[in-house]
């Protein structure tokens, strides 16, 4: 065996082929892998044509590390190199090819046999969407290829919004994985059940795909040992390097200055509505919410409002002739407007119909799918490549165009370069096959062009923000959908693992807030109808999304409005999607919860939440309650709609914040009944007494003086939210 030793990991990888045999924590002597599998690689040559085998290994040990080389029959050789680095062992390798077929992906390393642990107290956290925690994966992913491998929605890097993942026994110990990638290259990350184990790797390629042309990982896999201190211990480590990349380069939020933000997303608004038709007179509703929530709100529109139909399955626009002039109804736009309001139109951003207006130049500059996306999606639509010519052309002058029709303050974009595989295959689009970091190159300046010409024509700064989000693009974006906080009555987010999410064995977590707080574009989410129909989850919902950062978004996309007095439901015949009727009717509880958040947001406090850096919160002692939902805000017939079920939710929920050198804690009661909790803020303060404001509505925004022994016997009334606030270093 070649024994490679950080100090806290030692990896044995095996003389005869290369594959890695164990791996052991040093400090606690466990064995966490271990694996008789001779496995070190699986290249891809052409397009699914898989393959592990060679007929050559050698390697050459080096002072802290080892050069691996493997030559295959088909004359292609493969180079990695393992090395010591800090605590770390980082790995890197390249597949070269010959002049007679391409390559397009390698999967290395190969990290095979990852042990049980302890079982129940073991846990996977991936940045796949913005963060899911899984409990005993062993268990969690019964068969053969379960867990997270060629993921879908949303992609970035195959499903995931960052580049690492950890697997840890909670205090114990634990491994640590990241990509250090600073250069937008594709790749998936992967860790799922192989054999009677688990199996972690990296999977890299379709950068530029042609006879001879290598496959390589620029940039340093690296495994690393961890004490097991929850997913925090992984994210730190991380953070400390995500927020010297390329994509904070803008700076903290808090620090730019007026002409280069959105103060009024960031500051003066406090909630979101997501979905309200365009073109039918929905003024009513407008207002409706503007007086439940008492602050100013965001809206972003329904899709329906292009000259051609923008719609959700049947039909789209084409290229520029097919938008314009737009059918935003008068009334809804002066409603969206009053009162500080703002909001910005919906577009399919690159999804398009190429047999409509421009098709022509739509079909020349379409983005050519491979063979084997490595995904759950099909991929059987229609997407524009953004190194096309005519695509940056098309966003930039289409959108100005609607900003000058509409007096839009913001643009959002579906189905975008979020949540799309960066990959094309075109020959003829002036970029490589595969194009990978290429695609999102493209995307960053499209983003960047557009806001640029739209702040340029409204002489202020103009958002954009699109489906999900992933790390490399938070620097050209302002805001962002998500919907995984509501589950498990969401959708799209987490759905493959909605089982265990039913079953209190997955959880979503803060992952990508608690890296980039103070940073990232906006969260929207919550994905939530106001309606005691709906379940009393929604309580939970609305207040997990405040104290992780974001604003709840009021959704009106797949199920009809609430009734408001004597208004009847908006329709399908008025609608983008076919709609359910269900005459629930809006919930005043609901809203005057909602409100509290919302006047939180937009209070003195929330600073702390637009701008502040997200800690690990105080250990907080409470019961957990079961919690009802409906999921009817689906799509008519689609299997989910009209599950309903109970899940049990602690009851009391907080979080911590950090910024300008003081630290915040919010609180809230999400149940109707009086809750005991128990908060201990030693980790923060040494002082004795913190300010707190114990019931924060935009009526009573006081504060008063508590002594942290108090905060041991705290009786939470129903629905509180609270907020208590102390100097650092006192």
């Amino acid at each position: 065996m070649i024994l490679l030793n950080s100090g806290r990991l030692e990896l044995a990888i095996d003389r005869k082929t290369g594959a890695i045999r164990r791996l052991t924590d040093l400090r606690t002597h466990r064995v966490l892998a271990e694996s008789s599998q001779p496995q070190a690689f699986v290249l891809e040559r052409e397009q699914n044509d898989f393959s592990s085998d060679f007929q050559t290994f050698t390697c050459q040990e080096e002072p802290g590390g080892v050069s691996l080389c493997w030559q295959r029959e088909d004359g292609v050789t493969i180079h990695a190199q393992a090395r010591v680095r800090g605590e770390a062992i980082a790995f890197t390798a390249r597949a070269e090819g010959n002049r007679h077929f391409p390559l397009c992906s390698l999967e290395y390393p190969l990290i095979n046999g990852i042990k049980s642990i302890t079982g129940d107290n073991d846990y996977l956290a991936h940045a796949y969407a913005t963060g899911l925690l899984i409990q005993n994966p062993h268990a969690a992913f019964e068969k053969e290829g379960d867990g997270l491998r060629h993921m879908p929605y949303p992609e970035s890097f195959s499903g995931a919004s960052m580049q690492f993942f950890t697997y840890y026994a909670q205090g114990l110990c634990g491994l640590y994985f990241a990509a250090e990638d600073g250069g937008f290259y594709q790749k998936w990350l992967n860790f799922y059940k192989s054999g009677n184990a688990l199996r972690a790797s990296q999977i890299f390629g379709y950068e530029d795909i042609g006879p001879g042309k290598p496959v390589e990982s620029h940039w340093d896999f690296l495994l690393q040992a961890t004490e097991g201190n929850d997913w925090y211990e992984a994210a730190g480590i991380y953070k400390t390097w995500a927020l010297n990349q390329v994509w904070c380069r803008r700076g903290r939020l808090q620090d730019r200055p007026p002409e280069e933000k959105a103060g009024w997303l960031l500051e003066n608004t406090g909630a979101v509505t997501f979905g309200i038709n365009g073109m039918h007179d929905r003024a009513k509703w407008v207002r409706k919410y503007r007086q439940a929530v008492g602050a100013p709100l965001f809206h972003v529109t329904g899709p329906d409002w292009p000259r051609v139909p923008q719609t959700y399955g049947s039909g789209v626009p084409g290229g520029y002739p097919d938008w314009f002039p737009t059918r935003f109804h008068p009334e809804n736009v002066k409603a969206w407007q009053e009162e500080g309001g703002h909001f910005a139109p919906f577009e399919f951003d690159f999804l398009v119909d190429p047999e409509k207006g421009d098709s022509e130049k739509l079909k020349a500059s379409l983005q050519k799918w491979p063979e084997n996306p490595k995904s759950h999606d099909g991929y059987r639509f229609h997407m524009l490549c953004p190194l096309c010519a005519y695509t940056q052309q098309l966003h930039v002058e289409r959108d100005r165009q609607a900003v000058r029709e509409s007096g839009a303050d913001a643009m959002y974009y579906d189905i975008s370069a979020n949540n799309i595989l960066k990959t094309c295959m075109a020959k003829d689009h002036g970029h490589p096959a595969g194009a990978g970091r290429e695609m999102t190159r493209a995307y960053r300046k499209i983003y960047d062009s557009t806001r640029r010409a739209l702040t340029e024509d409204r002489g202020q700064y103009i958002p954009l923000g699109t489906e999900m989000i992933n790390e490399t693009l938070i620097d050209v974006l302002d805001f962002y959908q998500a919907r995984a906080n509501a589950q498990p009555c969401s959708a799209l987010e987490l759905w493959p693992y909605r089982t265990l999410l039913r079953l209190n064995r997955a959880w979503l977590i803060p992952l990508f807030q608690y890296v980039y707080a103070g940073y990232a574009p906006v969260r929207m989410d919550g994905w939530g109808k106001l309606t005691a129909q709906g379940g009393d989850l929604i309580y939970h919902t609305i207040a997990k999304t405040y104290l992780w950062g974001g604003l709840f978004e009021i959704n009106s996309e797949y199920s009809p409005m609430e009734v408001i007095d004597d208004a009847g439901e908006n329709s399908s015949q008025e609608h983008y999607c076919a709609l359910e009727p269900r005459g629930y009717a809006f919930d005043e509880t609901i809203g005057a919860y909602l409100r509290k958040f919302a006047s939180l947001r937009t209070g003195p406090y929330g600073r702390f939440l637009a701008y502040g850096e997200m800690l690990r919160p105080p250990r907080v002692v409470c019961e957990s309650v079961s919690r009802t939902y409906l999921q009817y805000n689906l799509t008519a017939g689609t299997a989910e709609q009209n599950t309903s079920g109970a899940i049990a939710r602690e009851s009391l929920l907080v979080q911590a914040y950090r910024l300008n050198g003081e630290t915040a804690v919010f609180l809230a009661n999400t149940t109707a009944q009086p809750q005991q909790g128990a908060v201990d803020l030693t980790k923060f303060s040494n002082t004795p007494e913190w300010l707190a404001c114990l019931d924060y509505t935009d009526e009573n925004q006081t504060e008063k003086v508590v002594k942290t022994e108090n905060l041991e016997r705290l009786t939470w009334e129903p629905y509180q939210v609270m907020v208590l606030r102390c100097a650092a270093g006192n």
